[in-house]
């Protein structure tokens, strides 16, 4: 089946180019290269190759990158789970896109029209036993795939950039909702 992870479309990486990303983390943390380099105990010119996209991210120290990186790094931790793992969406970053809550709202409600609808007119193949599919029946789950990832896409943007507007931690109210989750036995408790 087209877009099947174990066929190698969406291979999980070990390091990815992440400079604006970084870079705007560190912005918004009013931290400096030398200053991060010390927090990671790298050198500062590592740093400055990985803000520069000369040098690439390795998954093992993005937890690290995000501790060293507290406040208002929201799109830096969905950059790197995007391009690192692949089945997330991406930060929103075009140029004809406005990047702040409001626009990001307005533009979110119709996405979300668009994958209710999706989903409405997906109803009935989505009720049809597995074994009995015919091709005819994957254009309407194709198009509520394609809808709900747009809508999943704005929705994650719009919750960094409200996060990011009202000075949120996005992990802590992501933390504070999975705990609900759990109360509601939507999702098991992950302990460590």
């Amino acid at each position: 089946m087209k877009g099947d992870f174990m066929q190698g479309k969406f291979q999980p990486s070990v390091s990815a180019f992440i400079g604006p990303m970084l870079s705007d983390a560190m912005k918004h943390n009013n931290i400096g290269t030398q200053e991060l380099a010390e927090r990671l105990h790298f050198t500062p010119s590592y740093i400055s190759k990985v803000k520069r996209d000369k040098a690439r991210l390795q998954v093992t120290a993005v937890v690290d990158y995000l501790e060293a990186l507290p406040e208002q790094n929201q799109f830096f931790a969905i950059d790197a789970a995007n391009k690192l793992v692949g089945i997330t969406t991406p930060v929103i970053d075009g140029d004809r896109i406005m990047k702040e809550p409001l626009a990001m709202a307005v533009k979110t409600m119709p996405e979300l029209s668009e994958a209710m609808a999706a989903i409405q007119d997906s109803l009935d193949e989505l009720t049809i036993p597995k074994e009995d599919l015919r091709p005819e029946d994957f254009e309407d789950p194709t198009k509520l795939v394609g809808e709900c990832f747009d809508a999943v896409l704005y929705l994650l943007n719009l919750i960094a950039y409200v996060c990011r507007g009202f000075n949120f931690s996005m992990q802590d109210e992501l933390s504070e909702r999975m705990q609900l989750w759990v109360r509601k036995d939507i999702i098991k408790n992950r302990r460590e």
